[in-house]
């Protein structure tokens, strides 16, 4: 297909929305909630569970437990690694970090939030078992000033009104564009420039716009001459007519000989890739230093964070291949090369 379109471009609203210093104010007024942070402790302790436990005996160990935590000397945290069975925090000290009213069960915050910094609780008793509670720092309750928040929040507003205004206009002309003609006519009228793509495929980009799968879907639906309503894009909406159409049909080679060539390239380059991987594949894992290993050779080996299925790497974006040979190999462990749609990679998991 091939189309006129014109194109409510949200960005372009955007740097038009005037926003007053009391539209701002208003807007932090109504919204305060989201520039104030409530009063927060932070608390270490050690639990003793009674699930399944004789209660008695476990009060007792936690009374033994609560009177070695308040000797001279005693370091709390070094107690909650040896003791406490909360295995979320025992290898952090027993450190809870910062929480605010609602986080933990009522018995437990009632008390925390009672403490002063430094000072060490009685026994508490909550569903989970004993726990012996030490805050070791508080925040007041703060509301950040209007001047600290008034670029974000004049962002937000335009970014508001923009998403509205562009929305009204494209319901608006949506019920006066039906053909090319009108097209051409309301486009201009209200400051929107009418372009014309070349053509393309339902499964290409529509050129000039970028990947939009609802204007193609849109394009492939409607008959020649005819427009859309407002459809929605990357950039905000866009209004489409049909202005040629050309049937299925296989290009001859001089008109599909770029693309052609492309892939030819590619499948050279891909299979020039492995084989030299296959070259290096035995000296990359039997290296103790893979990234020194690969600079030896000429490459340069790349570290990503912690990544899950499916996460584009770099050079490489989301791999099934890779994918699959890395999350059955153990930490340390090389693979073989893996082939990708183009490239060769040998990964080895650090972690």
């Amino acid at each position: 297909r091939k189309i006129k379109y014109a194109v409510i471009d949200g960005q372009q609203v955007r740097e038009r929305v005037t926003v007053t210093p009391q539209d701002a104010e208003r807007f932090y007024n109504q919204n305060i909630e989201q520039y104030s942070a409530p009063e927060q402790v932070r608390a270490r302790h050690i639990l003793l569970k009674t699930e399944g436990k004789d209660e008695a005996a476990v009060r007792a160990q936690a009374e033994t437990v609560l009177a070695e935590a308040r000797a001279a000397g005693a370091d709390f945290a070094a107690l909650a690694t040896r003791y406490s069975e909360d295995e979320a925090s025992k290898a952090r000290g027993g450190d809870l970090d910062f929480f605010s009213r609602g986080r933990m069960v009522p018995e437990f915050e009632q008390v925390a939030f009672a403490l002063d910094p430094g000072a060490i609780s009685d026994l508490v008793k909550t569903p989970f078992g004993f726990h012996v509670i030490q805050v070791t720092e508080k925040r007041a309750p703060t509301t950040r000033p209007l001047d600290e928040v008034r670029d974000q929040i004049v962002e937000q507003i335009k970014w508001e009104r923009a998403q509205t205004q562009a929305s009204d206009l494209a319901a608006r002309l949506s019920g006066q564009v039906k053909t090319t003609a009108d097209l051409e006519r309301v486009a201009p009228a209200n400051s929107l420039t009418v372009q014309e793509s070349g053509l393309f495929s339902r499964d290409e980009p529509v050129p000039g716009m970028g990947p939009s799968p609802e204007v193609a879907a849109a394009a492939f639906e409607l008959e020649p001459g005819k427009a859309s309503e407002a459809l929605r894009t990357a950039q905000g909406f866009a209004l489409i007519a049909v202005t040629g159409r050309e049937d299925s049909r296989l290009p001859t080679l001089d008109e599909g000989k770029e693309k052609v060539r492309e892939a030819v390239v590619t499948q050279k380059a891909v299979a020039a890739a492995r084989q030299k991987a296959t070259e290096l594949a035995a000296t990359l894992k039997g290296a103790a230093d893979l990234a020194a290993a690969a600079q030896a050779a000429g490459f340069e080996a790349k570290t990503t964070e912690l990544v899950a299925r499916g996460t584009a790497l770099p050079d490489i974006g989301v791999s099934p291949a890779v994918d699959a040979a890395v999350f059955a190999l153990a930490a340390g462990a090389t693979s073989d090369v893996i082939t990708t749609r183009n490239a060769a990679v040998v990964a080895r998991v650090t972690e």
